[in-house]
C-alpha cells in the first residue's frame, strides 16, 4: 500500500502553526489517510522487536531471543535494576524496531522502507517545514516502538550535539488509546508541573521543538494494549 497523507484543512493548518510558533508543540490529527495508517498499526503490532535501555552512561539493546532465555528471576531483576536506576538519573525502558538504520542497510522490510522513503520525501518533508516554520529541516529520522506495561521514558530534552535536531515527531499507531493506560507525551513545566501532555492517539503526528524537556509517562499494568509508535526527529543535514 502507497504511503499517502490525508487532506489537512486551512483552519487546522493555521491552527497548528499558531500553536507551534507559539508553545513550540502541537498535534496533527489524522495525518495519514485511513487506510494506510491501519496498514502501518497491523504491520507494527506483527513487527519483531529489541529491547533497549541504559547501563552506566550509555545505550544498550537487548536481544528478544536473549531477554527469552532468562529465568524469570533474572527477567524480574534486570527490570528492577533499571526501575531503580531511574530514580535520579536519564533511564528509559521500551522496545524498539530500528526502520531508519535497516533501511539505510538496505534490510528493512518494504512497508518500512515505504515510510521512510516517505518520510523523507517532499510532500511530507514540505509539510513539516510549513507547519513548523523550520526551513533547514532536510530529513526524518525513524524508528518504530513499542511501549508494554511498566515501560517509560524519563525527563530528556532530545538534544545532541551535531544531529541539526529541530522537532521530534511521535506518530501514534495504537488506536483506540486511553489516558488512564499511560504512556503520555508529557512536558515538564519550570514550576514542577506538567505543563500539558498528549496522550498518544491513532493516527496523531504529535511535533516538539528541540529542546524541549519532556518524558513518557509509564505504561500502566492495566493497559489493554501496546503503545505503538514512529518516532524520529526532523533534521537537518
Amino acid at each position: 500500500m502507497r504511503p499517502a497523507l490525508a487532506s489537512l484543512p486551512d483552519e487546522q493548518r493555521l491552527s497548528i502553526q499558531d500553536r507551534l510558533a507559539r508553545t513550540g508543540r502541537a498535534q496533527v490529527i489524522d495525518l495519514l489517510s485511513g487506510d494506510y495508517a491501519a496498514h502501518l498499526s497491523a504491520r507494527a503490532a506483527d513487527a519483531s522487536f529489541n529491547t533497549v535501555t541504559r547501563k552506566g552512561d550509555g545505550h544498550i539493546d537487548l536481544p528478544a531471543a536473549w531477554l527469552a532465555s532468562l529465568e524469570p528471576m533474572q527477567k524480574q531483576a534486570l527490570g528492577e535494576r533499571v526501575q531503580a536506576s531511574a530514580t535520579d538519573g536519564f533511564q528509559y525502558l521500551y522496545d524498539n524496531h530500528p526502520i531508519y538504520d535497516l533501511d539505510q542497510a538496505g534490510q528493512a522490510d518494504a512497508v518500512w522502507s515505504d515510510l521512510v522513503a516517505f518520510l523523507n520525501g517532499e510532500v511530507f518533508l514540505g509539510l513539516m517545514r510549513d507547519l513548523t516554520g523550520e526551513p533547514r529541516i532536510a530529513m526524518a529520522d525513524a524508528q518504530l516502538t513499542r511501549f508494554r506495561p511498566a515501560h517509560f521514558l524519563n525527563q530528556h530534552d532530545d538534544s545532541a550535539d551535531g544531529k541539526q535536531r529541530y522537532f521530534a515527531y511521535v506518530l501514534g499507531l495504537s488506536p483506540g488509546w486511553r489516558i488512564d493506560w499511560g504512556g503520555l507525551l508529557a512536558f515538564h513545566g519550570d514550576d514542577g508541573n506538567v505543563a500539558e501532555a498528549f496522550t498518544p492517539r491513532f493516527n496523531t503526528l504529535s511535533l516538539l521543538k528541540v529542546p524541549t524537556p519532556h518524558s513518557v509517562t509509564q505504561v500502566a499494568l492495566s493497559a489493554g494494549s501496546e503503545r505503538l509508535s514512529v518516532t524520529g526527529w526532523l533534521r537537518g543535514r
